[in-house]
């Protein structure tokens, strides 16, 4: 019976590599088609939305080529709006690092504070905005919002993801071969699932005192 049970938590977790190996070698052709700058952003919300699937609803049957390719297609002009918005805040905070330099003496302590701090929101954004994307129907400022307020208001929930983030970067770092197959899925699985703990805390606390917005089916 033991023998039985093992080999069942084997297959298992077979099927998890599996999948992860699949979508992660999805999202990598579909950012290239999308010349990379283009693809990114709609590549990572039909990875999400995958993922998503597969955690909150159980559902590990799904076509998952199937519904990447339709997401992405679906999704392609709004999830790059999000890519587009904020790769331009992280050239943006980049070309300030690069003045931190130039910056005298007297205000240069100040200065890294304040970017400091705005690079910790940053991050906290980028954690959340995709698994708000895929799991709420919200306008595309009520994204940036809620994902700074939610990350934010959970510093437990968003260190725990870090945390996750840098053993797995600290694993794909000493074993590069994983890359390919598992550098962006197992990450988006780290995070989509960790949000989804959060999303719901959240929906329980403030059940029957505001409105919740719609989520995606």
């Amino acid at each position: 019976m033991r023998t039985g049970l093992l080999d069942g938590k084997l297959y298992r977790a077979c099927e998890w590599v599996t999948r992860l190996a699949y979508v992660n070698l999805l999202w990598i052709f579909f950012t290239i088609i999308g010349l990379v700058i283009f693809g990114i952003a709609p590549a990572t919300v039909a990875l999400f939305t995958v993922i998503r699937k597969w955690i909150f609803f159980h559902d590990t049957e799904i076509p998952v080529l199937k519904t990447f390719a339709r997401t992405y297609k679906r999704e392609f002009w709004r999830a790059n709006r999000i890519g587009l918005f904020l790769l331009a805040m992280g050239y943006i905070f980049y070309v300030d690092m690069l003045y931190l330099a130039h910056v005298s003496p007297e205000w240069k302590f100040p200065f890294s504070v304040a970017l400091l701090v705005v690079f910790l929101f940053y991050t906290v954004v980028l954690l959340y905005v995709f698994p708000l994307y895929v799991h709420y129907e919200l306008r595309f400022w009520q994204y940036m919002k809620y994902a700074l307020l939610i990350g934010m208001a959970n510093p437990l929930m968003t260190l725990v993801m870090l945390i996750g983030l840098g053993i797995l970067l600290f694993v794909l770092m000493y074993i590069p071969g994983l890359i390919p197959f598992f550098s962006i899925s197992t990450m988006a699985l780290v995070v989509m699932g960790t949000a989804l703990r959060v999303f719901r805390k959240m929906e329980e606390k403030i059940h029957g005192q505001h409105d919740l917005p719609s989520t995606r089916g």
